[in-house]
């Protein structure tokens, strides 16, 4: 039983008609298409929540091309049984068309209020970004102007989520007109991208009229826009600023023109009298060129404009809102359009990155290859230099340990003899010659040395500057393996001063008397390495 009711409930929202469905889903993009597909569909065939559906669609259509609602009002009614049915998000959607038609009438107290009740129910995307939308505007027009930016930011991320870029750029348009930090040309510039997006020239030109009207930095350029949207497109409201701006600039004839179309018209006929009738004036004493009158009224206009700038803003606030929703119309029709032209080119744009991300993946294992070849090669040549090095040390250590083994071998000949007896100088000469004994024989060791160990000792030297040439003499003896013996019987000088020098190293490198100076010098030749 309870399976049987679950079942019930879920089937009693459900839109079985296909074509119903379209024209729900096309009311925001194309407001047209939206209602042929309504002319299509016979009510009496739908059921009770189709047939709530079909008139809350009729519903919508009409406020967004005529800026009305049905005779037969029963939205409140329709709301109530959409959140029986658990569709609050239909509920939503019928506070808000309430809510943006009694702000379009000027009742903004109780169009706050269905907002507000919009808001409190879960919606879709676009509903939730077009109640905060509303709710900014109306905020604005009360002045609240803290309140209708916190309501344009909260519409954003909805708007963004819905992709509706004619949305996006109204909102901020608005969040520009009503900032007064450095952020305000950023919200220009993303109303302008997104109006460029949809190749929408009105909304465009309304929204760099809306940035230049703030800072005025080319009044020129405002004129050129006016005049665009006064006689391109046929927004008489524009004329206003014409006539301001050629009478600023004392052009009686061209001022005249705009004071005639202004008077015609009919979007908001008493806003636009008044500003008429005064500009008129000013325009006589112009063409009289009575020039003290002219700036009495100059001056007369500015305490006036301010005076009733506050009460005329509900008045023009209805006139842009018209304009917003015919541009809305009017641009509507294009967006299935550049939709379609923005897959064909977000394709193209796929396919060349795939393309590209192809041939990058070749090049790239193309390189890799090539740079294992030349890694292989310089290991190689690393490896041969390596064993060539270690073949010249092993070489300079046989030469070492040749004279050690051949001054033993005389020395050993020479013990033989008595005491009493002199060295002979031949004797003597080759001793001295395969022994360190002069900077000759220093240098030629040194150059060999340098060829395996590179500039070892001159490293320590720079490390430890109180290393003598001594001392790195002994070093490199020690570094060849060589023990104090051997470096006794090459230096010709006693085991008691090698070990004196020993320890003079260790206390310039600044090692300790347990440390090892064999060690350390192991440690120095890796660093190297």
């Amino acid at each position: 039983m309870i399976l049987v009711l679950c079942c019930s409930c879920s089937n009693k929202t459900i839109i079985e008609n296909e074509i119903l469905q379209d024209a729900i889903s096309q009311v925001w993009l194309d407001a047209e298409l939206a209602q042929k597909a309504l002319e299509e569909i016979d009510a009496s065939t739908l059921s009770e929540y189709e047939q709530k559906r079909y008139r809350l669609a009729e519903a919508h259509l009409m406020l967004k091309r005529e800026l009305r609602l049905p005779a037969e009002n029963d939205l409140d009614d329709m709301a109530e049984y959409f959140v029986s049915c658990g569709d609050e998000a239909s509920a939503a959607e019928v506070y808000y068309i309430q809510g943006a038609y009694l702000n379009y009438i000027g009742e903004n107290t109780q169009a706050m209020q269905y907002l507000k009740k919009a808001e409190s129910y879960p919606a879709t995307s676009i509903i939730r970004g077009m109640t905060y939308y509303k709710m900014g505007r109306i905020s604005e027009s009360e002045q609240l102007y803290d309140i209708a930016l916190e309501n344009y930011q909260k519409a954003l991320p909805y708007l963004e989520e819905a992709g509706l870029p004619l949305y996006l750029a109204s909102v901020y348009r608005e969040l520009g007109r009503n900032t007064d930090n450095e952020s305000r040309d950023e919200y220009f510039d993303k109303a302008l991208v997104a109006a460029r997006f949809m190749g929408d020239t009105i909304l465009q030109m309304d929204i760099r009229y809306a940035q230049l009207s703030i800072s005025q930095p080319n009044a020129t350029e405002i004129a050129q826009i006016c005049q665009y949207m006064c006689h391109k497109v046929g927004r008489k409201r524009y004329a206003y600023d014409l006539v301001k701006y050629y009478i600023r600039t004392h052009k009686a004839d061209s001022a005249k023109i705009y004071l005639d179309i202004l008077s015609a018209d009919t979007t908001a006929q008493i806003w636009s009298a008044q500003q008429h009738a005064l500009w008129e004036s000013q325009y006589l004493h112009l063409k009289g060129k009575n020039n003290a009158a002219y700036e009495a009224l100059y001056d007369l206009y500015n305490a006036y404009y301010k005076e009733t700038e506050e009460q005329g803003r509900a008045s023009a606030f209805v006139a842009a809102q018209h304009f917003d929703n015919e541009v809305e119309k009017a641009k509507n029709l294009q967006l299935r359009l550049d939709k379609q032209r923005l897959y064909i080119v977000l394709g193209g744009i796929i396919i060349i990155i795939l393309c590209v991300s192809i041939l990058l993946i070749l090049y790239a294992s193309k390189r890799r290859t090539e740079r294992l070849t030349e890694q292989a090669r310089v290991q190689q040549q690393i490896s041969n230099l390596q064993n060539e090095l270690q073949l010249r040390r092993d070489a300079l250590r046989k030469v070492l340990n040749q004279r050690l083994e051949l001054n033993k071998n005389m020395q050993e000949a020479l013990l033989t003899k008595k005491k009493e007896e002199k060295i002979p100088d031949w004797a003597q000469q080759f001793i001295d010659s395969n022994i360190f004994s002069t900077d000759e024989q220093w240098e030629a060791f040194f150059n060999e040395f340098n060829g395996c160990y590179g500039d070892l000792m001159k490293r320590l030297q720079v490390a430890h500057p109180r290393l003598t040439n001594t001392d790195t003499q002994v070093l490199a003896l020690y570094v060849l393996g060589l023990d104090n013996s051997d470096i006794c019987l090459l230096m010709g000088l006693s085991q008691r001063t090698i070990w004196s020098r020993r320890m003079r190293i260790k206390n310039r490198v600044g090692l300790g008397e347990k440390e090892s100076l064999d060690k350390w010098l192991e440690a120095r030749l890796q660093e190297m390495e």
